[in-house]
């Protein structure tokens, strides 16, 4: 990872336009993300921790949809 991730201070939404409902992100960083009851996640955290900050950036890679928009 680049270092600049460690000092990431953006925001985290999701496209719910492009969303494909697979549940990777809440099921692989429920810490961050949850189901919103329709199988669309909601970024659950308001502040992330550092040590999750890594494992956001791959989540947001690893996205099928593309739907993890990091700003």
């Amino acid at each position: 990872m680049p270092q600049w991730v460690h000092n990431y201070r953006g925001s985290i939404k999701i496209d719910i336009d492009t969303c494909t409902a697979c549940r990777l992100c809440y099921e692989e960083l429920p810490e961050v993300f949850s189901d919103r009851g329709d199988g669309i996640p909601i970024v659950y955290a308001k502040v992330i921790a550092e040590s999750l900050i890594e494992r956001v950036f791959q989540i947001a890679q690893d996205c099928p949809s593309g739907s993890i928009i990091l700003e």
